[in-house]
């Protein structure tokens, strides 16, 4: 990206070299060489890209073979009473969030693999029985009741073909469905059901989007008899012994302790608050109602529990969140649609024969996110307190793209640019 540069003011960076304990001496000095000549090259990174983009702060967490090897907070949490971000710093992960929302389904569904994927989501016999949700039936377009588990997971659900996202409508579809805005989670699918038509037949497109892991999150409440919240927080981070994930606050006020304020780029406008007052304010704080998007984009945590979340799925230095069956399942793309490369919750690759496992979070425009897990041993987490984009972001599209590469590749070659198996040792 080519943007205006501004000059960001960095405290003195939070710097954590996790050495293990237990090594004799020469190991031990060994591993610590690596770790530091790690953190050498990372910084430099980090810090080239937080001077070329004018992000407040970011933290970043590196873990290889499930061991924590690297933890960093660079620049401001909040700026206005010069916080500093640590490595317990808090950021929103946006749609980081669809990755925990499939781990969460996958456990809960997992004794009734692989059939369960080919259910019906809706009608009579579906996973969101009529008889349980009567407001969501009959829906407008018949066409989503052929609408299956795998196809929500998978983003070719029909959903998400428009630049409608319902998931920012939520005034709209409150003063629609007569209830207080914002609308709920529930009013938001209930409005869908009965109001718009599928943008495609289930199954034949891919199109990403927000809306179909808000009715996932439905599913893991009705199969739960839980909240969204707590049914996660039972079924993957406690296990994965993660206890600082809670569902974001919307507003400056709510923030989570420990958690980082967020800045929207300048050059973006004030937009209507989802409350239907009729007042205006930063994107960030107005927006977003994350009750209502839980599943596809409501987390908040650390960048250090997000390593740890990705290496608990595979059984990397803990016992693993799902059975190696479900694991090759959860990595499965539609060989159809070639443009596809989304698993079950996942975006799945190969660079250089490389499997890679990632997902990204972006907020319009106060937080970026991204967590990568390799089949070589290494995984590790971004977090940053905006997302420099341009408005309008239709003209920004080469920036955006830019920002994305210097933080995903950009990273990944530096981080892996190691001897990996002395690291271990």
């Amino acid at each position: 990206m080519t943007f205006a540069l501004s000059r960001i003011a960095f405290c003195r960076p939070v710097l954590v070299l996790m050495g293990a304990t237990l090594m004799a001496a020469a190991p031990l000095a060994h591993a610590q060489q690596q770790d530091e000549a790690l953190a050498a090259r990372v910084d430099a990174r980090m810090e080239q890209i937080l001077a070329q983009y004018p992000v407040p702060g970011a933290s970043i967490a590196i873990a290889y073979q499930g061991r924590l090897v690297y933890q960093r907070g660079y620049g401001m949490a909040v700026t206005e009473s010069n916080t500093p971000v640590t490595p317990q710093t808090r950021f929103r992960i946006g749609s980081i969030s669809k990755a925990v929302t499939a781990v969460a389904l996958l456990r809960l569904f997992e004794n009734e693999l692989p059939q369960v994927l080919d259910r019906p989501v809706f009608g009579p016999q579906g996973l969101l029985p009529d008889t349980a949700y009567p407001d969501f039936a009959p829906p407008l377009d018949q066409r989503v009741l052929k609408i299956t588990l795998r196809q929500l997971l998978q983003h070719t659900s029909g959903w998400g073909g428009s630049d409608y996202d319902p998931q920012y409508d939520l005034a709209h579809i409150a003063q629609a469905q007569h209830v207080a805005a914002p609308a709920s989670a529930r009013d938001v699918i209930a409005y869908v059901l009965k109001q718009r038509l599928l943008d495609a037949a289930p199954g034949s497109e891919f199109f990403y989007g927000n809306f179909a892991y808000n009715v996932l999150g439905r599913i893991i409440e009705h199969r739960t008899g839980q909240p969204y919240e707590q049914a996660v927080q039972a079924l993957v981070f406690t296990p994965a012994g993660i206890g600082d994930a809670v569902i974001a606050g919307d507003r400056r006020t709510e923030r989570a302790a420990g958690e980082a304020g967020y800045y929207d780029d300048p050059r973006w406008p004030a937009v209507a608050d989802r409350d239907g007052s009729g007042t205006t304010g930063p994107e960030s704080y107005s927006a977003y109602h994350f009750r209502s998007m839980d599943a596809t984009a409501g987390w908040v945590t650390t960048a250090a529990d997000l390593v740890r979340f990705v290496d608990a799925v595979q059984g990397r230095g803990v016992p693993a969140l799902l059975k190696p069956q479900t694991l090759a399942l959860m990595k499965q793309r539609d060989t159809r649609l070639a443009e596809n490369n989304y698993g079950l919750g996942w975006v799945v690759t190969r660079t250089n024969g490389m499997e890679i496992l990632s997902h990204s979070g972006a907020l319009t425009t106060g937080s970026y996110a991204y967590l990568q897990s390799r089949a070589d041993g290494w995984s590790w987490a971004v977090l940053m307190n905006r997302l420099p984009i341009p408005y309008p972001a239709e003209q920004g599209v080469q920036e955006l793209q830019a920002f994305q590469v210097a933080v995903q590749r950009g990273l990944m070659t530096t981080i892996v640019n190691s001897q990996p198996q002395a690291a271990a040792r």
